[in-house]
């Protein structure tokens, strides 16, 4: 049976944008402001020109993403691995691996992995000026 771990899948594969070539996933970084929060930048604003940044996202169990909001940008979740909720404008929703969740500019999110390790897949593209 193949390999159905789209994270692993993504972590192990080559990674390739304009301005860096061909290459391995960049390193994992933590996010100082979250606890059990890992990130690694597929392709970052500064790659892009601002056009849109991506990024693999891993949760530790029992941690979250605090609710938060992007102002001027949107965001476009897909879960790759694990189960959690989701809290997006007020509304939870489980999430399973495969779901995708879309977050308006302004729009208070938050991810939560209370059933064990999350990873997702987080894009970034800019809102209305």
């Amino acid at each position: 049976m193949e390999d159905r771990n789209i994270a692993r899948l993504i972590e192990e594969g080559v990674v390739f944008s304009p301005a860096q070539g061909a290459g391995r996933l960049p390193p994992w970084y933590s996010n100082p402001g979250w606890t059990g929060v890992a990130l690694a930048d597929l392709a970052s604003g500064a790659d892009t020109k601002d056009a849109f940044s991506s990024h693999l996202v891993r949760v530790q169990k029992g941690c979250e993403v605090s609710s938060h909001l992007h102002e001027s940008q949107w965001e476009w979740n897909v879960i790759l691995d694990g189960h959690g909720r989701i809290l997006l404008d007020g509304r939870e929703v489980s999430f399973k691996p495969g779901d995708t969740f879309t977050t308006p500019p302004g729009v208070r999110h938050a991810v939560v992995a209370d059933e064990g390790e999350v990873a997702l897949l987080a894009v970034f593209v800019p809102g209305p000026k």
